[in-house]
């Protein structure tokens, strides 16, 4: 019997956004619950290829090529030289020429319910492959229910392969303040002294012309804060997100259409629980969202939170937050005043929001991605295979 391997294909820990932080919690996990396998974690860049080194069971290859070229060629290679019993992807492709256990994770619909959010080639891509990528896949681990709901209508899936794991909030997410360190960073971005917040996303990750991201929904949360202002509200809006402000001056919105909104720029992620603590309420309005990071961190910092009532947000904050229509800035104006003007609410809010918040852990998502890969490849596994080389899969 020899050690488990199991190679990651881990391209989106070069991002910066949502998905590198899912890669980074559940790698840590998965490397510190399952000590007795070696985990091949290959990458295509050495841009964060020192994030494991405190892990011994943890050995990063970089090698670098085109997207298609790395799926399809540098991992399975890779997986096959190093003797790997299972290729695992965080996020949705995986190598039609590997002839071993795969599994990979479903985190998101968009490219079917909301598609005029991609480029027409994103989309035609995504409708291509998906279908290999599902039948390929020995097991499937969804970022939650409201995702395969939302694709069974497109996609003929396998549901007794198919298992929800979640994500959750990291470890800095917490309603225990540093009031020095949050007096500096009000002071680092000049925040107001008390505001509504909103984390913003206007384009594509990734891409080098940066394609706009309508599903962010922006236009509309700013008309509705428009509203809100109109109608008595009084708290400014702070806006957290990468080139926001040029975003909506480039589709004709001027000063007196963005008046008492701050724009802070983007925030890096280690420092942006910092804004849910000294927000009054968080407000989001996008379009779909697959799990919704910002909801989580908000209720793990106490925030008291407005969310869309599309997309995953009932499904992970049921009761604790206060749904929203995204397509009418009429329901986003009338939830901001409701809760500007009940600080009782609020309170209240945030205290069933820490609740709900507990029932997510980036330990319980690695104990059922790890379940998964159980379930595939057992943790002790026969003599070692290497040198038998991966072969084309069978015609379906």
């Amino acid at each position: 019997m020899r050690e488990r391997v199991i190679c990651v294909m881990a391209r989106m820990l070069d991002q910066d956004d949502g998905l590198y932080v899912y890669a980074q919690h559940l790698l840590e996990q998965l490397l510190e619950l399952d000590s007795g396998s070696r985990y091949l974690i290959v990458l295509p860049s050495g841009k964060r290829a020192r994030q494991f080194d405190r892990f011994p069971n943890a050995e990063v290859r970089v090698v670098a090529a085109p997207k298609t070229l790395w799926d399809q060629i540098v991992v399975p290679f890779v997986a096959w030289r190093g003797g790997a019993d299972l290729i695992f992807n965080p996020k949705f492709s995986l190598p039609l020429v590997w002839n071993r256990p795969a599994a990979f994770v479903l985190q998101g619909s968009d490219w079917y319910v909301n598609p005029q959010n991609y480029p027409w080639w994103d989309n035609v891509y995504i409708r291509t492959a998906m279908p290999l990528y599902l039948r390929k896949a020995d097991r499937v681990l969804a970022i939650s229910r409201t995702v395969v709901d939302d694709l069974s209508p497109y996609l003929r899936l396998d549901r007794s392969k198919i298992v929800v794991s979640y994500a959750a909030p990291g470890p800095s997410f917490t309603p225990r303040r540093d009031e020095l360190a949050l007096a500096r960073f009000r002071e680092a971005y000049a925040l107001p002294e008390r505001f509504i917040l909103t984390v913003a996303r206007t384009y594509h990750t990734g891409h080098g012309r940066l394609p706009a991201y309508p599903g962010g929904n922006n236009e509309r949360l700013v008309r509705a804060y428009r509203l809100y202002r109109e109608r008595g509200g009084r708290l400014p809006l702070v806006v957290a997100g990468k080139r926001v402000d040029a975003y909506l001056r480039a589709r004709g919105y001027e000063d007196r259409e963005l008046e008492d909104i701050v724009f802070t720029g983007f925030v890096p992620h280690e420092r942006i629980h910092s804004l849910y603590q000294l927000a009054e309420l968080f407000v989001l309005a996008t379009l779909n969202e697959s799990f919704c990071f910002p909801l989580v961190e908000a209720m793990a910092c106490g925030c008291p939170a407005i969310a869309p009532s599309t997309g995953a947000c009932y499904e992970i904050g049921g009761s604790a937050i206060r749904l929203v229509d995204p397509f009418d800035p009429e329901s986003i104006a009338e939830a901001l005043l409701e809760l500007d003007r009940s600080p009782e609410r609020r309170r209240a809010m945030s205290r069933e929001g820490l609740e709900v918040v507990r029932r997510f852990s980036w330990k319980d998502t690695a104990r059922r991605t790890l379940a998964v890969f159980d379930a595939l490849v057992p943790p002790s596994v026969p003599a070692a295979r290497a040198g038998v080389a991966p072969q084309a899969p069978a015609k379906p």
